[in-house]
């Protein structure tokens, strides 16, 4: 049975093991799409290089994709390939979109719920707000603000997606107490969702008095037992900070943002030597 792309959201990956499955030889892939030779090939497979449109409808030939099969995988290369935030969304919708695709089905809750940042504010604050039917008013209390439709239609989608619903009195409440992304989550969505919220902490430099925020930053050198080690102690503390939450009575929404990242290449990686 031929392997489908519509299973796929990596070209790459879909390439390898298509490739495998079919025990296709890679010197006739390379006379096929015009690759130079089989080590070329290889870095295509394991993303150290792109390809262009015009070579992947070449790939797509020798894979024997039909029409609506080769439009997807030609967007799958896009998708893949682009390096811009916004436009990578757009590109997601694209292959959402394929009605062969089984994407819309996988993580639909991520795509839905961080599609808009105030979707997890709005949940949190239904902790301790009281809002029955319209919520227009719940929208001034974001930071910054919302639009009341934008808040209307927020309620209507947590409630579709089953992350809120009416408590005894007819209040709309949170289904669960906190939402986590996780640690290894590779979602544009969720990449997107963290962006949007950098833009909140930029913007909170100037909206909050100092005491109400904390900024803070420092710069080290590690190797890699020290970088794996930092980075146990953080999602640590992201599980720590989801049970103290959950011990006290909320009165406010807060977002807690983590990043590191390295700000230098490795000494340790070969070619990094002068010239």
């Amino acid at each position: 049975m031929k392997i489908s792309p519509f299973h796929y959201t990596d070209y790459r990956k879909f390439l390898g093991d298509f490739f495998k499955e079919h025990a296709v030889s890679y010197n006739n892939i390379c006379k096929q799409t015009g690759i130079k030779s089989r080590g070329h090939l290889s870095l295509i497979i394991n993303g150290k290089v792109n390809i262009s449109q015009e070579q992947a409808l070449k790939f797509a030939q020798c894979c024997d994709l039909k029409k609506r099969e080769t439009e997807f995988f030609a967007a799958m290369v896009r998708f893949n390939q682009e390096k811009n935030t916004e436009l990578k969304i757009r590109l997601f919708e694209e292959l959402i979109a394929f009605r062969e695709s089984p994407i819309y089905r996988v993580g639909t809750h991520a795509y839905k719920y961080y599609g808009a940042w105030y979707h997890s504010v709005l949940r949190a604050l239904l902790e301790f707000i009281d809002v029955k039917g319209d919520a227009s008013f719940i929208a001034k209390m974001t930071a910054p603000p919302i639009r009341p439709d934008q808040s209307r239609k927020s309620l209507k989608l947590l409630a579709g997606l089953g992350l809120i619903a009416a408590d005894a009195k007819g209040f709309w409440r949170p289904t669960r107490k906190s939402i986590d992304t996780g640690s290894t989550e590779e979602s544009v969505m969720i990449n997107n969702f963290v962006l949007s919220m950098l833009d909140r902490a930029r913007e909170a430099m100037d909206r909050f008095p100092r005491e109400e925020r904390i900024y803070s930053c420092v710069t080290l050198g590690v190797n890699k037992q020290g970088y794996d080690e930092l980075l146990k102690e953080l999602r640590e503390f992201r599980r720590r900070s989801a049970e103290i939450a959950q011990k006290f009575p909320a009165d406010r929404v807060v977002q807690i943002n983590f990043q590191m990242f390295p700000v230098s290449r490795s000494a340790a990686r070969k070619g990094n030597a002068d010239g």
